[in-house]
């Protein structure tokens, strides 16, 4: 059978968009599909660190990423009365951190993907069948305006989020996984005045943790990460409980109350820990779809565009005749552990009590 396409992405945030492009410059043939209208926001952290850097340059929009916000290259901490500013140090790349929005850095993503010829992007298209040939799969029923879609190809790749419609229909193997453990809340402020550097910074006060990142649109992110048996008390009064985390840090206290808060506040208290296997016949995950970490850490950017990288690589060997499906996956799946299972472990151990990590930190600086 004659496929529609080489490739179906299903999902065209972080990962879904840096899968297609890289796959778009190799010349594959790849329908892109996304329910939302970009620009688009999405509950995400923010975060970003070397790695999403090199996969952005790798696409030729890291400059077009810097433009938009300050480079933080100072690390500012708050620890049970303790206070101490680092300089960011880059492990092998550069020594500052990026916070940028969702609604921002998603649609730089999405308009480089329009650049590549062989990549056709579809919004507001739902994805919501996936079609099988006996037991692999070959493409994906989908509705647009009212009217329904059938596409096939090679591989089909879900980019989905925490929801996945492609993990739900494929029902992957979970290797590793972790209940939830903590609820994240956030909101922009204006006016917000910023630690020298900038600094991006962190305030601990016992097993709570405040964060403050200066973003784009000259606005600056504060978010706040309780314990998830508060969850149900926080999301009652979203707002008031977000102002009453942030002005309990001393550091802060006077600096929010100066500030005017831009929109509503966000959050959630859903986003579990899991490592699920990322592949099996004619299908493949990626991002969210394939591992999702608790917010607490900010590692989910870095840990999707580095993953996208990866499979991009692999399928293309796959593709292009080099190297057989299994192969060319196993390879994608080593590798996709070597880069994150010391941060997926990290991120599960002290999503459970953060004391132990900031104890150790204290005491490595001599305050304890």
């Amino acid at each position: 059978m004659e496929n529609d396409h080489d490739v179906i992405v299903v999902g065209a945030r972080v990962a879904g968009s840096i899968v297609s492009t890289l796959l778009g410059q190799k010349g594959h043939r790849v329908l892109l599909l996304d329910r939302a209208r970009f620009p688009s926001d999405t509950l995400s952290t923010h975060f970003f660190r070397y790695p999403t850097f090199t996969v952005l340059d790798r696409l030729r929009v890291l400059d077009q990423v810097y433009s938009v916000a300050p480079k933080l290259v100072n690390s500012f901490n708050y620890v049970d009365g303790h206070v101490f500013t680092e300089p960011v140090e880059g492990q092998d790349g550069p020594s500052h951190y990026l916070c940028v929005r969702r609604i921002t850095l998603d649609e730089i993503l999405v308009n480089r993907v329009r650049k590549e010829a062989t990549v056709s992007i579809h919004e507001n298209a739902h994805a919501d069948e996936v079609l099988y040939e006996a037991s692999r799969v070959i493409g994906v029923r989908w509705s647009k305006e009212g009217k329904r879609f059938t596409a096939t190809a090679r591989v089909v790749i879900g980019a989905d989020g925490v929801n996945s419609i492609v993990a739900k229909k494929v029902q992957p193997a979970i290797e590793n996984s972790e209940p939830v453990r903590r609820a994240m809340y956030y909101a922009y402020y204006n006016h917000f005045d910023s630690q020298p550097g900038p600094a991006a910074e962190f305030h601990y006060r016992g097993n709570r943790l405040v964060y403050v990142f200066p973003t784009d649109a000259d606005l600056t992110l504060l978010a706040a990460s309780v314990p998830i048996e508060e969850f149900a008390q926080f999301r009652l009064n979203a707002e008031g409980n977000l102002k009453v985390e942030l002005e309990s840090m001393p550091e802060l206290r006077d600096r929010i109350r100066r500030a005017e808060r831009v929109g509503p506040v966000k959050g959630t208290g859903s986003i579990p820990g899991y490592q699920r296997v990322p592949f099996g016949p004619g299908w493949a995950l990626v991002g969210d779809s394939g591992q999702i970490l608790d917010p607490w850490s900010g590692q989910g950017i870095d840990q999707a565009s580095t993953h996208a990288s990866m499979l991009a690589d692999a399928v293309d060997q796959w593709l292009s005749g080099k190297k057989p499906w299994e192969e060319s996956m196993k390879e994608f799946n080593r590798l996709r552990h070597q880069f994150s299972d010391k941060t997926y472990e990290r991120t599960c151990t002290f999503a459970r009590d953060l004391r132990p990590m900031t104890e150790a930190a204290l005491k490595k600086r001599g305050f304890v």
